[in-house]
């Protein structure tokens, strides 16, 4: 019984596609079924397949915010407060110690770049969402902060901060004043 009921799943998937079943009983009063028209076979007309379409699950607030927090989770806030714009550093070993607010706290993820006169500064000391720059040389210089995701697309950038580095040389000591 098992064999006939397995047979006759298997005919039924090949006649779906064959379009055309034929049955027909032999003569020790086995029933069987083909493709193809025996000698007192008669054709068997097939039902469409039932298909069954599971209607789709609804996505939960919790899931959705979940799954997409990171991907919509706008940053309120890149605010780059030290150093000031505008502010002069004389004889500060060439360090230059740079804070943020970042509002909400950084994504996981997420990395906090500093630009220091448009180009990318790596390998700096980092702790949370304050930064040494080191080797920073006498002149006028432009630094700003990106927020980048995962994939290194800015998500957030600060405002540039402009501030000047000055150290005295052996060429242009600085005036002593007179006493007195």
């Amino acid at each position: 019984m098992r064999w006939t009921i397995a047979l006759l799943a298997i005919l039924a998937a090949a006649a779906v596609s064959a379009a055309t079943l034929y049955r027909w009983v032999d003569r020790n009063g086995v029933v069987h079924y083909a493709d193809r028209p025996e000698p007192g076979a008669t054709q068997v007309e097939l039902r469409a397949a039932q298909t069954f379409s599971a209607p789709s699950t609804p996505v939960t607030r919790s899931a959705q915010a979940s799954g997409t927090q990171a991907q919509q989770q706008q940053y309120e806030k890149l605010d780059l407060w030290k150093p000031e714009n505008d502010a002069t550093f004389t004889n500060t070993a060439n360090q230059v110690e740079v804070r943020l607010r970042l509002e909400p706290d950084l994504l996981p993820g997420h990395a906090i770049w500093l630009y220091l006169d448009g180009k990318r500064v790596d390998g700096l000391a980092q702790a949370g969402e304050a930064f040494t720059l080191e080797n920073v040389w006498r002149g006028t210089h432009a630094l700003y902060a990106i927020v980048a995701d995962r994939d290194g697309r800015p998500v957030i950038r600060s405002q540039t901060v402009n501030f000047h580095m000055q150290q005295a040389s052996l060429l242009a000591p600085r005036r002593q004043r007179p006493a007195g």
